[in-house]
């Protein structure tokens, strides 16, 4: 990968930065494989040499999050969406990154007047009545203003911070090239992959960044919700919307963990962490579009325990065959049925060759034992999901993000529900949801279409069949087919031909120096060369060359620890 932009001082001390926050926390392996690369590509300047350490007492978990809290906004949210991927990063890191909080000084209010009046195409007097100077909230992404149309309705408007998106670019740049360079230091055998990590969360930040993408998400949210008097979803103002700004009803509510805020204003915590359930259940296996970051910040409480979500710019749709693996897997937990849940993850196509199919069972038999004895209502669903996920990683299964998104929601909102009602068990909500998943793929109607799908396919096979049959005979009574085979790390055997029959000629050269110049030595007598050296001469010179390929080769195959 080449830098595009790596010659200007800005990036350059981007790069110091990084490195020497690598070596505050205690990362030198991390930076002693980068620093070679990066001193060949950027000069000696882009590692620095003294760097303060932090890293005393702290565990690795904790020293990486403290890293990417002190680096800055965009490691931050790198940071909190791999707290959302278990499949990806042990349970000990996802509980650290979990804690990093997105709360950054709020931006200039001049800079973001300028930013709503070019959106908006108007000055803030003319468009609102009102418009606090003053932020609701401010995160790395944009910040969210409470303000008053010219009719009197109260709204919040949520404004992308001015220079995001060329900062989210470059630090996006930086961040593909460094996890490159780690890769290319992990072992074959490493689970991890910095580089999909990091692709992952461009992809992702990139949508969150353009807010028009939240304003789609919101109107689906409405429409799939408008039959439920239990859920307010807010109301979005579509004219003053634009890719950099977002205006929604204002909703005046009580967040979900403030418990005395709750029970002073006599809200029922039991139906609230009930109907939550519901919420997220409903998006999971109804629609098929669920929001990926459902923590206690983002959902508020109206009176009559209405829920009314807030910050739509995480969400995910999520395919049939996803949902159908999710039932699945909770009934394999509830039935303690370990073969169920390889089966799935087969079926699923997400078994591959280097996953040892005995193994994985052993281990998820062993994790479900643990909950064999309990009583349906008490098995912290929450808890198996972590483990399936730590077995999963261990094993080289990594499911679709959508499906880990989905999974952790499912464990954000049981935690949230148990804060509300301490008798809360999740599977006893879950559980229907997934028997009726499973249950679909047995619908007549279902199975009526795959029929019909797969007799469609099948026509249609058979109808090209012959035309492609005369294609390949053609072709080959022409002697036009040609034979690709490729072969799992040929390329290292090509190696070591090459190196071997490289020694093999440097062998030949030597043993064809000390014959000639033997022949040299013994029949040279005192003739001369041209009347300049005597050929005697040139036969002892030829065995000085010899002897010093003979070292060299010798050598190599000293240093190669390959007799």
């Amino acid at each position: 990968m080449r830098f595009r932009i790596a010659d200007k001082m800005g990036h350059l001390r981007r790069y110091r930065h990084i490195l020497a926050v690598l070596m505050k926390y205690g990362f030198d392996e991390v930076v002693d494989a980068l620093r070679r690369r990066l001193t060949l590509r950027l000069g000696a300047r882009a590692v620095p040499m003294h760097v303060r350490r932090a890293a005393v007492g702290r565990s690795r978990p904790q020293r990486v999050r403290l890293a990417l809290a002190e680096l800055g906004p965009t490691f931050v949210k790198l940071g909190q969406l791999l707290s959302t991927r278990p499949d990806m990063i042990p349970p000990e890191y996802v509980a650290e990154l979990e804690l990093l909080q997105d709360r950054v000084a709020p931006a200039n209010f001049t800079a973001i007047r300028r930013s709503v009046e070019a959106e908006l195409k108007g000055s803030l007097e003319m468009i609102f009545l009102r418009f606090d100077a003053e932020p609701l909230a401010a995160a790395s992404i944009a910040q969210v203003h409470r303000a008053t149309l010219r009719d009197g309705t109260l709204v919040v408007v949520k404004v992308r911070r001015p220079g995001i998106v060329q900062a989210i670019t470059v630090e996006s740049e930086i961040l593909l090239e460094l996890a490159g360079l780690i890769k290319a230091t992990l072992g074959p055998d490493e689970t991890i992959d910095p580089v999909l990590m990091v692709q992952e969360f461009t992809a992702a930040v990139t949508k969150e960044v353009h807010l028009s993408n939240e304003a789609r998400n919101l109107h689906r949210f409405a429409r799939n919700f408008a039959d439920d008097p239990t859920v307010r979803i807010p109301k979005l103002y579509g004219e003053y919307c634009t890719d950099a700004v977002l205006t929604m009803e204002y909703i005046d509510g009580i967040k979900c963990n403030d418990i005395p805020a709750l029970e002073a204003a006599g809200l029922d915590r039991k139906l609230i962490a009930s109907r939550g359930a519901k919420f997220i259940l409903r998006q999971l296996f109804d629609f098929g579009f669920f929001h990926t970051d459902p923590h206690p910040g983002n959902l508020f409480i109206l009176p009559g325990n209405v829920l009314a979500p807030l910050d739509f710019g995480q969400a995910a749709r999520l395919t049939g065959d996803n949902r159908q693996l999710m039932g699945e897997m909770v009934l394999s937990v509830s039935d303690s049925d370990a073969e169920r849940m390889v089966h799935a993850l087969s079926r699923a196509g997400l078994v591959g060759e280097r996953t040892n199919v005995s193994a994985l069972t052993a281990d998820l038999e062993d994790m479900l034992q643990s909950y064999a004895d309990l009583p349906l209502k008490d098995i912290p669903i929450g808890r198996a999901i972590a483990q399936a996920f730590d077995i999963m990683r261990h094993h080289r299964i990594r499911p679709p993000a959508e499906f880990t998104l989905m999974l952790k929601s499912l464990m954000t909102i049981e935690s949230m529900a148990k804060m509300l009602d301490a008798d809360f068990q999740l599977i006893e909500h879950l559980r229907p949801y997934a028997r009726r998943i499973s249950l679909e793929r047995m619908d007549p109607r279902r199975v009526a279409r795959q029929g019909q799908r797969f007799l469609r396919e099948l026509l249609d096979v058979a109808a090209a069949m012959p035309e492609q049959v005369s294609a390949i005979m053609s072709r080959l009574r022409r002697g036009q087919i040609d034979l690709h085979v490729q072969h799992e790390h040929l390329e290292n055997l090509v190696h070591t031909l090459d190196r071997a029959s490289n020694r093999i000629a440097f062998g030949l050269i030597i043993a064809g120096a000390v014959v000639a110049s033997s022949l040299l030595v013994t029949q040279g007598g005192q003739r001369e060369l041209l009347g300049v050296v005597r050929i005697e001469t040139l036969g002892i010179f030829g065995y000085l060359i010899a002897a010093l390929l003979g070292l060299w080769l010798l050598f190599s195959i000293l240093r190669s620890r390959k007799l």
